[in-house]
C-alpha cells in the first residue's frame, strides 16, 4: 500500500518569553499571571467585578507555575473570564505546593476591552525558577 504524505514541517517563532524578579514567591506568580494576560489585553483596564475561588496543587514550583497559567488561560477560553486582581497564598507541604485564594476579574468582551493577541499555552521550554538572596526569578515562554 502506497502512503500519500502531503505534509511538511516549517520553522515558527510564535512565542514570547517572560521574565519576573520579585521579593517573594506569591508576587512572582501574580506577576507571571499579569504578564501573561497583559499579552492578550491591557490588563489594567479589566474591572474586578467577579470573584472566583482558586485552588491549585502541584508537585513542585515548576508544575505549579505551569498549572497556574494554564488554569487562567482555561478560564478565559471556557468562561471568557479574565483576571486582573489576585488575593492568593502559596503554601508548601511535604509533597505538594498549593495556590489558594481568590481571583477577581470580568467577562472578557472585545467591545469593552481591547484585544492584542492570543496566548495559547505556557510551555516548560526554558522555564527557570530560582530564589537567590530572597529574590525570586522566574522565566518562561508562552505560545502565541
Amino acid at each position: 500500500m502506497k502512503e500519500n504524505r502531503n505534509f511538511k514541517y516549517f520553522e515558527t517563532t510564535a512565542d514570547i518569553g517572560i521574565e519576573i524578579q520579585t521579593e517573594n514567591m506569591t508576587d512572582a506568580y501574580i506577576n507571571a499571571a499579569l504578564a501573561t494576560l497583559n499579552i492578550i489585553t491591557d490588563i489594567e483596564k479589566i474591572k474586578p467585578k467577579i470573584t472566583k475561588k482558586i485552588h491549585i496543587e502541584s508537585e513542585d514550583e515548576y508544575g505549579l507555575l505551569y498549572d497556574w497559567i494554564t488554569e487562567l488561560l482555561i478560564l478565559l477560553d471556557s468562561e471568557n473570564f479574565i483576571v486582573s486582581k489576585y488575593n492568593i497564598k502559596i503554601s508548601k507541604y511535604e509533597n505538594t505546593i498549593v495556590i489558594d485564594g481568590q481571583i477577581l476579574g470580568d467577562i472578557y468582551d472585545r467591545n469593552i476591552y481591547n484585544y492584542k493577541t492570543e496566548v495559547k499555552a505556557i510551555t516548560y521550554h526554558q522555564m527557570k525558577i530560582t530564589n537567590e538572596d530572597n529574590i525570586y526569578n522566574i522565566q518562561f515562554i508562552v505560545d502565541l
